[in-house]
């Protein structure tokens, strides 16, 4: 289901399903159920809502740091709940991403076929370098 608005073509929450990644030892991805034309609002998150806190690096067990985004002094970028994640903190990372993160939300960056997992590159993340190859899975 494609919605238009502001001559926009955007996604709805239905546009996307988590299963297994296609990523080796990617763990859970984000699939696209319709094709979506290049430069297409992807709905993975809700637009105004909180999806992310920041939380010193000791009080995040270990184990839950691979949901979240480093920040410099030892901050991190979170889910506010890590029971109830929006999708946007499943997508995978590729050196070939068919997707990107804008300032006003996640696009496709090329036509996605139905099927295919939405991929960012986390190099645009702007995490600091020393945090970055711990938990980059390489394509």
């Amino acid at each position: 289901m494609m919605m238009y608005n502001n001559d926009i073509m955007q996604t709805t929450d239905r546009s996307f399903m988590l299963k297994p990644s296609t990523i080796q030892d990617g763990g859970v991805g984000v699939f696209a159920i319709l094709g979506i034309p290049k430069d297409t609002f992807l709905a993975v998150k809700p637009r105004g809502e909180l999806v992310g806190v920041d939380v010193k690096e000791e009080d995040i067990p270990k184990e839950l740091l691979t949901y979240c985004i480093a920040k410099e002094g030892g901050i991190w970028h979170c889910p506010p709940e890590f029971t109830h994640m929006h999708m946007v903190w499943f997508l995978n990372h590729s050196d070939q991403p068919n997707a990107e993160k804008r300032e006003d939300g996640y696009f496709s960056i090329v036509d996605i076929k139905a099927g295919d997992e939405i991929l960012i590159d986390y190099n645009t993340l702007n995490e600091p370098e020393d945090k970055k190859e711990n938990f980059y899975i390489r394509d």
